[in-house]
């Protein structure tokens, strides 16, 4: 048994050596700046994703893991049940297997060659750091690996994890469970006809956890092959997804789209596992996901487990008790996420950015885009089925018919979507796509196909947008310090709602009088000026109540959003559960934001404005002492003036670049991001090394 196990070594080794053949790590220099920020210089692409996959498992080499073990159907030997999950879904969705038998004709030599050395060089570090790798069974990383976790990513994105476990405990039957609506996110754009020094401005600002997997990881990649860009990507993906190169950027937001279909088979009431379509009748494909789970404080305990699932014409398949239901979804149909970024991220016009659009591999991402050409675009970009008229798709469909059993998609140009419109300014904060610009230059919802699924959706950002761009900017041009305080604003509109499903209007109105025990806190409340910074006292209050709202009963939320009496109600009651959390953790409910919401790292923290569905967006967990520490949103971010004399790029992180406590780099930008400070990045590789602070070779 020892000896198969060597053998199997000398085996993987051998495949990592071969990979390695031929890429000479001599030709290809890291080179630090002083936040840590890794810039790759090589000759080719493909040298350069090497040493952008050693320099990403150099910062993080726990996210960068976790990708690839669940590619393996391993994850939950390390992260237990909820790693487990993530492998059923894997398995279960079939995308490995999409991508293996797809890989060879869908994606291009260029690419290839690309993720060749992105294998390549996450093979060489995990051989030159054996300690760090969490199972010998993830080598070799293969080029394969990188696409299927971006069609991954474009299927979690689209809500199909929540789907998946509806399907599994029964949940569902009748109503489709979608994605939720991103409450995070924010993109700005503005040419010469708005900015006063006639330059190009682009804020770039997804939200995403400020730590962990899906964490924003900055880096700046620059070949001999056009290859020059600097933005945010995932630890271990070998592309940036939003950023800038030296003619163009872009920003993504999520989008509110209706990307999945669930359907119930028709089966057979006799015979197992036939189902009907068109009265035909099939057999169910019988498939078992592999699943082996780590138990115990430490994981020191590892059962294997096999979950049986079904597939059928329509895609892969549940049973529960109220029959059995397909999923379909155009992500699991889609092998191209990687090549489109890819082709974005080495576009240098608008023409070829908008060539790479018509790609269509990016699902349920908006995008923002300015160039240097004085070019300003917003797409409410998809990928969405044609589907048939005569069907609630909001439901679950009959699985019964090839009516239903859709092939096609609507094309690029379906979408709504903003080129260079008068006023000079585009926009998104997750708000309806067909609503991306001035007001009486939008798009109106029966202007698209309703397939799409877009909706009258506004929320606390675009309504601040509004605010700012047709009331205190509405009459005249812009400069950068103006354009830098729209993206730092910390205040919310004088008219608030809660993610845009209801106003908040009576909240403001209560009568303290009424509710005596709680009229210290409404006070606070009606007097809060709007402004969420450090030291407002006001805030607070009105913070820990919106909390209370998003933990609310759902099916209670739903009720008071249709009845004044009982969202009344449920203001009240929330407003008291706040005010007796912040008396017992702080004694007083008279504090300022600066002592209740902070990012924090290692032990040190940093008081930081804003809130939910602000612009400056923050979104918290309350730690043991009561305090809010900031876990997602307002986190990596760009801003770009595109000038004569190339693109002027300052960006800030919430911590640094690296997740290793030991690293100077762990926690060197807590305090710039709580100011608002933000440092400049260069593309241009004379400055990159003269202002280096460490070059070397990944090896």
């Amino acid at each position: 048994m020892k000896r198969v196990y060597f053998l199997v070594i000398v085996l993987l080794a051998s495949v990592v050596a071969r990979a390695q053949q031929s890429f000479d790590p001599s030709k290809i220099d890291i080179v630090r700046d002083e936040y840590g920020v890794p810039h790759i210089f090589a000759k080719t692409d493909a040298e350069v994703a090497y040493g952008l996959e050693w320099a990403t498992a150099e910062d993080d080499v726990e996210n960068a893991q976790f990708m690839l073990s669940a590619m393996r159907g391993v994850l939950g030997k390390r992260k237990g049940i909820d790693g487990a999950k993530i492998d059923f879904a894997v398995q279960f969705l079939g995308v490995v297997d999409y991508v293996n038998e797809h890989y060879e004709e869908s994606i291009p030599e260029d690419l290839k060659r690309v993720l060749e050395g992105a294998a390549a060089g996450a093979n060489a570090y995990y051989t030159a750091h054996p300690e760090l790798l969490w199972d010998k069974k993830l080598l070799p990383v293969k080029p394969q690996d990188f696409v299927t976790g971006y069609m991954l990513a474009m299927a979690l994105m689209g809500g199909v994890q929540g789907t998946i476990e509806k399907m599994v405990d029964g949940r569902i039957e009748r109503d489709v469970p979608k994605a939720e609506d991103g409450i995070g996110s924010n993109a700005f754009a503005f040419n010469s006809k708005k900015t006063a020094d006639g330059n190009t401005y682009l804020a770039v600002n997804a939200h995403q956890p400020i730590e962990g997997l899906l964490s924003w990881y900055e880096a700046h990649v620059c070949s001999e092959e056009g290859w020059n860009i600097v933005g945010g990507l995932f630890h271990g993906s070998p592309t940036i997804f939003l950023g800038t190169n030296e003619n163009l950027g872009w920003a993504h937001t999520t989008g509110n789209l209706d990307e999945l279909d669930v359907y119930k088979l028709k089966m057979h009431p006799k015979k197992k596992l036939l189902y009907s379509i068109d009265g035909e009748w099939h057999k169910l494909q019988v498939n078992r996901a592999k699943l082996k789970v780590a138990l115990g404080k430490n994981g020191w305990f590892k059962i294997g487990v096999k979950k049986k699932f079904w597939v059928s014409k329509y895609g892969p398949t549940m049973k529960n008790d109220h029959g059995f239901f397909s999923l379909r979804m155009p992500a699991l149909m889609n092998i191209y996420p990687i090549v489109q970024w890819f082709r974005m991220n080495k576009a240098q016009n608008f023409t070829e950015f908008r060539q790479a659009l018509n790609i269509q591999g990016l699902s349920r991402q908006n995008i923002t885009y300015a160039d240097k050409n004085d070019t300003i675009y917003f797409i409410s970009n998809g990928y969405i089925p044609v589907r048939a008229n005569g069907y609630d798709w909001k439901r679950v469909v009959p699985g019964d018919t090839s009516l239903t059993l859709w092939n096609e998609f609507l094309p690029i140009d379906s979408f709504a979507q903003f080129l260079n419109p008068e006023c000079g300014w585009v926009f998104n904060t997750n708000n309806s796509g067909f609503e991306a610009t001035a007001k009486d230059e939008n798009g109106k919802l029966e202007d698209y196909n309703p397939h799409i699924g877009y909706r009258n959706k506004y929320n606390n950002r675009s309504l601040r947008t509004y605010e700012i761009m047709e009331g205190k900017y509405a009459n005249k041009k812009i400069n950068y310090e103006d354009f830098k305080a729209l993206k730092m604003d910390q205040t919310y509109p004088e008219r608030m709602t809660y993610r845009g499903e209801f106003w908040m209007d009576e909240l403001f109105a209560l009568d303290g009088t009424k509710y005596p025990e709680i009229a210290d806190a409404i006070e606070r409340i009606a007097a809060f000026d709007r402004t969420a910074d450090t030291l407002d006292r006001n805030f607070p209050m009105l913070l820990m109540t919106i909390y209370e709202l998003l933990d609310y009963n759902g099916n209670k939320r739903d009720e008071a959003s249709q009845d004044v009496d009982k969202r009344v109600a449920m203001f009240v009651d929330c407003i008291t559960k706040a005010k007796e959390k912040m008396i017992d953790k702080f004694g007083t409910i008279d504090i300022a934001l600066r002592e209740l919401q902070v990012i924090e790292r290692g032990g040190k923290t940093v008081a930081i404005g804003g809130g939910p569905d602000a612009i400056r967006t923050v979104f918290g967990q309350f730690m043991e002492d009561g305090r809010n520490r900031m876990v997602a949103g307002d986190g990596y971010f760009q801003l770009v003036q595109f000038t004569k004399d190339g693109p002027i790029i300052e960006s800030a992180s919430p911590f640094g670049a690296s997740s290793f406590p030991d690293s100077p780099h762990y926690r060197d930008q807590m305090s710039p991001f709580g100011k608002e400070k933000m440092k400049t990045m260069s593309l241009d590789k004379e400055t990159v090394y003269k202002n280096a602070k460490r070059i070397y070779h990944p090896e």
